[in-house]
């Protein structure tokens, strides 16, 4: 074994076959980490090498020696590819460069996943720690100080023109790279992982639409114009307004059919009267549940950001209107609250930017009954009690709440938390299978806290008007069981339709009072907020006006997809969504919105 471990090349050509192949190595075991390197054609294959031997020749010249720079360089991939492998496995997605803003709010609920050591996972580590140990004993040296400061800023100025390039439309044409967002799992598979996370650095901004221009936004918003949108209601005659985005809450029915031994959702699924119920689409899955909050608070649609972006964490860097600041206008005092720490997602920045005059947070939950570690929807719901308890007679309340209670984390055990609902067609019950139960578990959780909210309002004096919906459905690892059994193939000719119905999340209006009731087929989150003010007889914003017409032609659209009018799905870039008239001008009011400094004025509140 010593022996072994003083071993060095001394050839030169050895040496130089070393150099050549090593790059290779740790590329082609960076993409076993999720996918195999022969799903990359050659030229991409040589595309993504090119970075690497960049890679192997700043740690060279940095280092002065073959030896260090070789040892030191596969470690950087190997890390990325262990966060990428975990990310993939929590929220059923890929790493992407904007994921560095969300670092903070990962690192608050990392304690409540397993992070499960796979044999795949062992052997490709071991692969790195064996190209790092080839590399050690290689014996090059650079040794002229001069010569190493020249080859560093070289290899520097190459890397920095790589990352430049392999995001341009040349390289795409020229290298054949896979340029469909819809799917980043697939476009890393096809891209490799390298030239796929690199090439989407030039989504770091949101682009704007071709031909916008100051005519376009006029046009687009000259219909829906009013010269006083909130009318002359008087605010002690509007109901208050109640809204919980329930973290993960969904129902998995949506995916096939499956028996339980217990109803996991038998209050919600009972509300007929003065309720308009039905199915929600959202951009989301497993994971970025900010991009919920984002479009039902503005009413504009990730559809025309890129995959995976977080407005919250991006975009949004001052005052920009939302329901909230509608609601503030029209004499509601507005309420945001979230049972978790007030950092996740920027919310306690973000949060006062869209309108909202006092937010809660964790801290302000005193002695909450806590499920899996996370502060219960029964004390979330509670919380909101709290505040009609206390508010004044004349005050309307707009309480906007985001729970945590079934955040992702479902395999591992955690004292005091059972299952009480399992599923019957399962008797042997793998980790994989108990996880299902216990998100099905947690669903029957969230159903009892609702049902003990509605019990109060039912009796409250004052009008109130609550909506209840999920923010997104679980990861693949809780939805992939029940897709078996349900006989559908997430790869096969049903694809589409499986990915169309992961992203459909359960939504509940309910009043203490006469409203019309529904029950919606469809409807897409960013839709949401108009509805809910609809059906509660509030006065709208243009925006909202041409929200509501939007939707009858176009009834759900989300970073993923289009849905028409006779209820047809469409993948969206298949959609020629850039075609209709609508959405191309939604596409300009959501760019005039978000990232234009003039902002057309009495619009969007």
């Amino acid at each position: 074994m010593k022996k072994l471990l003083t071993i060095r090349f001394k050839n030169k050509a050895v040496n130089m076959i070393l150099l050549a192949l090593l790059p290779a190595f740790s590329l082609m075991c960076l993409e076993c980490f999720t996918h195999v390197p022969q799903d990359l054609t050659v030229p991409i294959f040589l595309l993504n090498l090119a970075f690497y031997y960049l890679l192997y020749a700043i740690c060279i010249f940095l280092t002065g020696s073959s030896s260090a720079g070789c040892a030191v360089a596969p470690l950087f991939p190997m890390i990325f590819g262990l966060i990428n492998y975990f990310v993939v496995d929590f929220r059923s997605s890929p790493i992407v460069p904007w994921d560095i803003y969300s670092v903070r709010t990962a690192s608050s609920v990392a304690g409540n996943y397993e992070f499960v050591i796979t044999q795949r996972l062992a052997l490709v580590v071991l692969g790195f720690l064996l190209i790092a140990f080839a590399g050690s004993r290689t014996g090059l040296t650079v040794k002229k100080k001069h010569l190493r400061a020249a080859g560093l800023v070289l290899s520097l100025l190459l890397t920095a023109g790589y990352v430049k390039g392999v995001s341009t439309d040349a390289a795409v044409e020229i290298f054949g790279l896979d340029t469909t967002l819809f799917t980043p799992n697939v476009l890393y598979r096809n891209n490799g992982l390298t030239a796929g996370f690199l090439a989407n650095l030039k989504f770091m901004n949101v682009e704007k639409p071709d031909g916008y221009s100051e005519e376009t936004v006029e046009k687009a918003a000259s219909s829906y114009k009013k010269e006083d949108p909130a009318g002359e209601k008087n605010p002690e005659e509007l109901p208050n307004v109640v809204v919980i985005m329930d973290e993960a809450f969904s129902d998995l029915a949506v995916l096939g059919e499956f028996e339980t031994d217990y109803d996991y959702m038998p209050f919600i699924k009972s509300l007929k009267e003065n309720a308009v119920t039905g199915n929600c689409y959202v951009s989301v899955k497993g994971g970025n549940t900010a991009n919920s909050e984002y479009e039902f608070l503005t009413g504009n649609s990730m559809a025309f950001l890129p995959a995976g972006s977080v407005p919250y964490q991006q975009y949004i860097k001052e005052e920009l209107p939302s329901l909230a600041s509608w609601l503030g206008n029209m004499g509601y005092k507005t309420t945001a609250i979230h049972p978790y720490n007030a950092s996740g997602w920027d919310r306690d920045t973000v949060y006062p930017w869209l309108g909202f005059e006092e937010t809660l947070f964790k801290p302000d939950f005193e002695d909450p009954i806590l499920v899996r570690n996370y502060i219960s929807d029964l004390s979330a719901f509670t919380k909101i009690i709290e505040l009609f308890e206390n508010k004044e007679e004349d005050e309307r309340l707009f309480t906007f709440e985001v729970t945590m209670q079934n955040h992702g984390g479902y395999s591992k055990d955690v004292e005091g938390f059972e299952e009480t609902v399992h599923l019957t067609q399962k008797e042997d019950k793998t980790t994989q299978i108990r996880a299902v139960e216990k998100y099905l578990t947690l669903m029957l959780e969230t159903d009892r806290a609702f049902e003990m909210l509605v019990s109060y309002f039912q009796k409250y004096q004052q009008k109130t008007v609550v909506l209840l919906f999920g923010d997104h459905q679980p990861s693949d690892y809780i939805t992939n069981p029940i897709l078996r059994l349900a006989g559908r193939d997430r790869d096969g000719e049903d694809a589409d339709n499986v990915l169309f119905d992961n992203h459909i999340v359960p939504f509940v209006i309910w009043a203490n009072y006469d409203i019309d009731e529904e029950e919606l087929e469809a409807i897409s989150v960013n839709y949401l907020g108009e509805l809910l003010l609809e059906k509660a007889g509030i006065p709208t914003t243009p925006y909202q006006d041409f929200l509501s017409e939007m939707r009858l032609e176009i009834p759900a659209v989300t970073a993923d997809m289009l849905m028409d009018k006779d209820g047809n799905r469409y993948r969206l870039e298949e959609s020629g969504w850039d075609e209709m008239q609508k959405m191309t001008d939604y596409q300009t009011l959501c760019y005039n919105y978000l990232a234009d400094d003039n902002k057309i004025q009495n619009f969007y509140d």
